[in-house]
């Protein structure tokens, strides 16, 4: 049976499923009881407990046989690798069942990848509930790493690594996995150790034989050779890894990701966090850090090697190791709608409406004041060539405050942090803490002009328009805003698409936190918009979210009903113009925990942030006391040991106004 008829059976409701549980995974032990119960519940579902490579083998022939048109995986990554090994032997992809894994194991970073989130138990609910009443089901497509070396027979998995990454997961396999321990939890344990071993070998001179670097021979399909001496390099098909890592930024149109860095790399610790969060464009070959994406190579080594955390040797360095991608494996994901700390808002299911694009490019293709103008240029010639857009937003948009007499909040979009500065110390704040905050004051036609002017990467604010869990970039963009320059329409189609994500984000995430019931657009924002205050430390009156909402209030309502088709399940608009609100006791319940912890971060970051602006903007602490006695009445007089100890006199008067209830 072909794949497309396998879909259509599920769309259908016909399909037949089959599930593979592993009994002794990290998740599934702590939660056998509720997961058998779950499966018990799907009827006509073929169940196999499977726990070594001869069970697998045999579970899945017998599934098979059976012609199923899902296999449900409920294990973690070492036996969702033995699985595709088995099916890959059995069978040409094209006559694969759909593949659905349910993160079940101690680590589980090819669901995770993939967008599924649940605990094994919810997982099951939600395909119990998606097998009764079927709709279009979400499938995601990605390559195999095919691994080949003569004398061994072909492995299949998503991740591959050699040296610290593989003495980590060998040191994890024994006094670690033992105490329990799973999850993010256990990822960031072994990170912990590996980075301790990276410590003490260079302490010890790498002569410390279980941390030692690996060498290798990398040859690509093209020929070009690659030979050195490296503390890892990895290989993988997967988007993101384990704690939301994304440790690559090649930029070569290729289904595999592949890093490595030297054995003595420039800079490590100040590169650890570009390498770490895929924002590596910034490092470079000479300083060793090397990340390309391909579609086959060729290893030369005799080391331990790792493929989704299951341990292996090379054969010998004379006989290579071929590392390439299958044709894309189609999985079945139903993804978890609920958030969590590293991943907002689970992935937009299909395109952006069109009527919410054109909505939000025309909000910001609204005239503005002609006193913007040299202001932008202003920040143009500051940053040069590396300037993507400048977008003006806040409470300029709707004051009658002129130019000279207020200050108007602008964000400047970059190519690159490291391209935009020429003080690399700045690109690092940046890279760490986005974004970073400016002050500027330019006189024209006999007065000062005032911005405070936020930069940030293109890539970050897409991301935080759309995953980043703090409200930071989609509270502010899901309201209105205006695009003051684009470098090309390209940009002004990336800028105009993350503002429609803002859109999007804010309401998924604000809105089940409401109670079931009927509310009107100003009700359904001003809620809303108070929920992303809290997340922050703000000096603003609590009646400031009910003012925007009511200024802004035709372009909410223009936005909501554009917005709706992408809030299925979450509002549903009457005919009266108002929108009922679909949540349940349990959906609101975990939403307002969510945000209880966005308001614990928040307070954090917002800490952190008015740190990093005392190296990056002029006057801040006479700003910070305007700002405070502007918005809440409170005269704070600045001192020259304020001027001196910013920081620490932030803090003070943090406390302060926290216990006093002026900021919340």
């Amino acid at each position: 049976m072909t794949l497309q008829a396998r879909i259509e059976r599920l769309h259908a409701g016909t399909a037949k499923v089959g599930c593979l549980l592993n009994p002794l995974s990290g998740q599934v032990r702590k939660r056998m009881p509720a997961i058998q119960r779950g499966l018990d519940n799907i009827p006509g579902l073929l169940i196999h407990q499977a726990q070594d490579a001869a069970s697998f083998k045999t579970a899945i022939t017998q599934l098979l046989k059976a012609n199923i048109d899902v296999l449900v995986i409920i294990a973690g990554d070492g036996t969702t690798h033995a699985i595709l090994g088995h099916l890959f032997a059995a069978l040409t992809p094209d006559q694969w069942p759909l593949v659905m894994i349910i993160p079940g194991g101690t680590t589980n970073m090819t669901p995770l990848d993939l967008g599924a989130r649940d605990k094994p138990d919810r997982a099951i609910e939600r395909l119990h509930d998606f097998l009764l009443n079927p709709t279009a089901p979400g499938l995601v497509d990605r390559p195999v790493l095919r691994i080949e070396q003569r004398g061994i027979g072909a492995i299949y998995g998503m991740f591959f690594a050699v040296g610290l990454i593989a003495r980590g997961v060998k040191f994890s396999r024994s006094p670690v996995k033992q105490i329990g321990v799973t999850g993010s939890i256990f990822t960031a344990l072994i990170m912990f150790r590996s980075l301790i071993g990276m410590i003490s070998g260079m302490l010890l001179g790498r002569q410390h034989s279980e941390w030692a670097p690996v060498e290798l021979t990398l040859t690509q399909a093209d020929g070009s050779v690659q030979h050195g001496t490296y503390l890892f390099a990895l290989v993988s098909a997967l988007d993101c890894l384990l704690l939301n890592l994304r440790p690559y930024w090649g930029q070569e149109q290729a289904p595999l990701h592949v890093t490595l860095v030297d054995q003595h790399p420039r800079r490590l610790w100040r590169s650890l966090w570009p390498l770490l969060s895929g924002k590596g464009r910034s490092l470079t070959e000479s300083d060793g850090y090397h990340s390309h994406n391909m579609d086959s190579l060729t290893l030369y080594f005799d080391d331990e090697f790792i493929v989704d955390g299951e341990l292996y040797h090379s054969e010998s360095l004379q006989e290579p190791l071929r590392i390439s991608a299958t044709h894309p494996i189609t999985f079945l994901v139903l993804k978890d709608t609920v958030n969590i700390m590293t991943h907002s808002i689970p992935g937009s299911a299909g395109p952006l409406p069109i009527r919410l694009l054109n909505e939000v490019a025309w909000e910001s293709n609204k005239p503005v004041s002609p006193d913007l103008i040299p202001v932008v240029d202003s920040l143009i010639m500051r940053f040069g060539e590396s300037v993507e857009a400048v977008m003006l937003y806040g409470s300029c948009l709707h004051s009658d405050i002129s130019l000279d007499e207020g200050i108007v909040d602008l964000y400047v979009v970059v190519d690159s942090y490291y391209k935009a500065y020429q003080q690399r110390y700045l690109a690092n704040l940046n890279t760490w803490l986005a974004p970073n905050v400016f002050y500027l004051e330019i006189p024209h036609q006999g007065k000062m002009l005032r911005a405070k002017y936020a930069v940030i990467s293109i890539g970050d604010f897409e991301q935080g328009a759309q995953f980043w869990f703090h409200p930071y970039i989609w509270a502010r963009f899901a309201q209105p805003s205006r695009l003051l320059y684009s470098r090309n329409n390209a940009v002004k189609e990336r800028i105009n698409s993350a503002s429609a994500h803002s859109v999007v984000t804010f309401l998924k995430s604000g809105v089940p936190a409401l109670e079931a019931g009927v509310y009107d657009v100003k009700d359904i924002w001003t809620r809303c918009l108070t929920l992303t205050y809290a997340a922050e430390l703000r000096a603003e009156k609590e009646s400031r979210a009910h003012h925007l909402a009511l200024v802004n209030l035709s372009a909410f309502t223009r936005l909501t009903e554009v917005a709706s088709p992408m809030l299925t399940g979450i509002l549903e608009k009457l005919e009266n113009g108002k929108y009922r609100c679909l949540s349940d006791p349990e959906t609101q319940r975990k939403t307002l925990w969510l945000w209880r912890l966005r308001r614990w971060q928040g307070r954090v970051l917002s800490i952190l942030r008015l740190a990093k602006a005392t190296l990056t903007f002029n006057n801040s602490v006479e700003y910070a006391a305007w700002k405070i006695e502007r918005h809440t009445g409170v005269q704070v007089k600045v001192t020259p040991t304020m001027r001196r100890y910013p920081i620490l006199w932030g803090l003070t008067i943090a406390w302060e106004l926290l216990r006093r209830g002026v900021l919340r």
